[in-house]
């Protein structure tokens, strides 16, 4: 088993914008990792707490599976720590494991830092 980590900022607590940037992080791990969604064995979701106009696990559902096993967890509030982000790992069968970081929050992890991170 595997797992393959991702983030993505929010510039607002806004649901469309969520929504958008929840599907275009999972479209880019699915794509680096030539994931296949059956593999999947669950996800989960870790957010800030600033985030409260929608549900990104219910983004995965209606958009890639409505049965993989999902989870949803706040990150802890710390001073300093960046806004807006929702992080998941994703735990699968497979081989691949290339985390996919988007946006501001490449910062988070620059030890992982690749080409695929936009």
């Amino acid at each position: 088993m595997k797992a393959i980590r991702g983030a993505v900022n929010f510039t607002k607590d806004c649901a469309v914008e969520i929504a958008a940037k929840t599907e275009e992080l999972f479209n880019e791990i699915i794509r680096v990792n030539n994931l296949d969604i059956d593999k999947v064995v669950c996800i989960i979701f870790s957010l800030t707490s600033d985030i409260t106009a929608t549900y990104p696990a219910a983004t995965f559902r209606e958009k890639f599976s409505a049965t993989v096993p999902l989870f949803s967890c706040l990150e802890p509030n710390i001073q300093g720590s960046m806004p807006l982000t929702e992080r998941v790992m994703i735990l699968y069968e497979g081989e691949q494991n290339t985390p996919v970081y988007l946006y501001e929050t490449k910062n988070l992890r620059k030890d992982l830092f690749y080409e695929h991170s936009n």
